[in-house]
């Protein structure tokens, strides 16, 4: 088992112990997830790890979003919450601002030309940066060079 999976045990059992009902929660769902994948895939890699990690991130954050717009502050104000103890385990994240200027670096350095090297500029963004940006914010980036 690797890294996170440690780590998240070791803290949800601190969770217990100090008495955590909502952190305690979340740690066990994030363990469980990455069990889950373990036994459809065999052994995890820390890449592996974070990428469940990320995907309950993202799905918070569409349900923050979701909640906002129907008005329902205090779901919203709970799944944020949960985001940021989610991230706290993450790589921390690179800003707009870092993002588009490392897009611009990688996209000089493979002489991205448009819309038709898309595939290759994500293959090498992937390569370098993978979880430290969202994807989201990536292809923004890219589109603004187009």
């Amino acid at each position: 088992m690797a890294g996170y999976l440690d780590r998240l045990t070791a803290d949800m059992k601190a969770a217990m112990k100090a008495g955590e009902k909502d952190k305690l929660t979340v740690l066990r769902m994030l363990i469980s997830d990455i069990k889950k994948k373990a036994e459809a895939e065999g052994d995890l890699s820390d890449d592996s790890e974070a990428a469940v990690l990320q995907k309950a991130v993202k799905t918070r954050a569409d349900t923050v979003e979701q909640a906002r717009a129907a008005g329902r502050d205090e779901i919203a104000d709970k799944e944020q919450a949960e985001i940021e103890l989610i991230q706290a385990y993450l790589p921390k994240q690179m800003s707009a601002d870092e993002i588009a200027t490392k897009v611009r670096e990688v996209a000089a350095e493979i002489g991205f030309a448009g819309p038709q090297d898309k595939g290759r500029f994500m293959k090498e963004w992937m390569s370098r940066y993978k979880g430290l940006a969202d994807g989201r914010a990536v292809q923004a980036a890219l589109a603004a060079l187009i």
